[in-house]
């Protein structure tokens, strides 16, 4: 199987999160084709040159591309094009130009346009794409193992989940999006009672033919989200359509959005939805505040050595 991971976001916490990438990441897929391509802000006192040898002793030959983002004129001005043509409110706008919600999605479309051209010089295409944040960490490792699952193993592990959701007293019909929100790991499976999971189209919300959702883990339309799009796994046949929000963020307003449509989140999920892409999205209080910038105490999440010490937990921010 052939990945690419797209890497984004500014370097503040990167030596930290590091470590996880790898454990994470790169080491559950050594025996898979897995490259990077980052497209990243250097917001610190370090040389770029110097960034660039750091990456090169930390991933090695994974990485394939490296670009650097900054806020120039070219990049003001497509940003301002978009403004001009979202009918929001000027205090809002002002937010877009604040916040890393606009930002986000063109460093996407960067990375993403090094990838294409990697795929097209080398005559082959991706299988799978991982978004990750230079701040953010899975807390698992992403091996993949559903996609290997026994319709025997696929049945266990509803009946594992419809019990949980009985004994939560949490709607059954239900049970597909919390069996997928937590495909990255059996040890998210306890957290279903505080987990929010949500979905649109996509597979039946109905209780599922073992069968049908077998076959849906390798052949379904789906990506697997964390806290909406903060990390996510997609097939790199669905995955084209999303760095698109670079050049096209305000363009999209589902019929099932709320008033924050225009945020980073909102366009995410919108424009999913008018591509056919299911989102089974996992995430809890516990690890939503790590996202908050108030609510970040390090020690909530990770022992003197940098070790998470909540076995359930799936992702974490890392803030400072």
């Amino acid at each position: 199987m052939r990945i690419a991971v797209i890497l984004t976001g500014a370097l503040r916490t990167i030596r930290k999160t590091i470590r996880y990438f790898k454990s994470h990441i790169l080491e559950p897929n050594q025996q898979h084709l897995l490259d990077i391509f980052a497209c990243v802000q250097n917001d610190n006192h370090h040389l770029e040159s110097d960034w660039e040898l750091w990456f090169q002793e930390q991933v090695g030959h994974h990485m394939k591309s490296i670009r650097w983002f900054t806020l120039q004129d070219s990049w003001i001005s497509q940003r301002e094009l978009l403004l001009q043509h979202m009918p929001i409110d000027e205090m809002w706008k002002g937010y877009l130009r604040r916040s890393g919600s606009m930002i986000e999605y063109a460093q996407l479309q960067l990375a993403s346009l090094k990838m294409t051209e990697y795929e097209h010089i080398h005559h082959f295409t991706y299988d799978y794409v991982i978004r990750a944040r230079t701040d953010s960490i899975y807390c698992k490792p992403v091996d993949f193992h559903w996609l290997y699952s026994t319709e025997e193993e696929v049945a266990q592990r509803v009946q594992r989940i419809q019990q949980i959701m009985q004994e939560s007293v949490i709607d059954l019909s239900q049970i597909v999006p919390y069996y997928m929100s937590t495909l990255l790991s059996d040890d998210s499976i306890p957290n279903i009672p505080q987990i929010q999971a949500t979905s649109h189209l996509g597979l039946s919300q109905v209780y599922p033919d073992y069968t049908e959702l077998h076959r849906y883990l390798t052949e379904g339309n789906y990506i697997l989200t964390f806290r909406t799009n903060n990390l996510y796994i997609v097939k790199r046949s669905l995955f084209s359509i999303l760095p698109t929000l670079g050049t096209m963020y305000g363009q999209f307003k589902a019929p099932h959005s709320d008033a924050w449509w225009f945020n980073a989140e909102g366009q995410f999920k919108s424009i999913c939805y008018y591509a056919g892409i299911t989102t089974y999205d996992y995430n809890t209080g516990f690890e939503d505040q790590s996202v908050e910038v108030n609510g970040w105490e390090e020690s909530m999440f990770f022992d003197g050595d940098f070790n998470c010490i909540k076995d359930t937990m799936l992702f974490c921010v890392v803030r400072r």
